[in-house]
């Protein structure tokens, strides 16, 4: 009888560790979310409509620049890159909390209860995504220069 084949090592396939995981799902889906919303943020003037820019315009193409950039270079594990994680990490509160409201045009009562159910819902989204990225296996896998 002939032996059985071994399985691939780790030296031959690595795993990605869960934080990393699920900070891709969380670029990908804060990235739909923005893609959804962008006709409304596109729209959305913020001083008056002699303005050619808003506040909020400016802040999400930076967004959407850095989540690009940083999925890029997560796919391709560079090391700058578990940096460039942690600061999407930390942008589950602002995005989920003040940018609905604001591009939905709520009114008071209807913002503020979307604040105390969202801040912190963002809040823990955050501390689970730079735990998961603070771990040894989530910053090794970052080793390409």
């Amino acid at each position: 009888m002939a032996p059985e084949p071994q399985p691939p090592t780790s030296d031959d396939q690595e795993r990605t560790p869960i934080g990393v995981l699920l900070w891709f799902a969380w670029a990908f889906i804060l990235l739909g979310l923005t893609g959804l919303l962008l006709p409304k943020i596109v729209g959305f003037v913020d001083f008056s409509d002699k303005a050619p820019f808003s506040i909020l315009g400016i802040f999400m193409m930076l967004e959407i620049a850095g989540l690009i950039f940083g999925i890029t270079v997560a796919l391709q594990r560079k090391r700058i890159a578990w940096r460039v994680a942690i600061v999407i990490a930390l942008l589950a509160a602002p995005i989920l909390a003040g940018l609905p409201p604001a591009v939905l045009y709520f009114d008071a009562t209807a913002a503020a209860g979307w604040y105390t159910l969202f801040v912190p819902v963002g809040l823990v989204i955050s501390v689970i995504l730079v735990v998961g990225l603070l771990r040894p296996g989530a910053r090794a896998y970052f080793d390409e220069d």
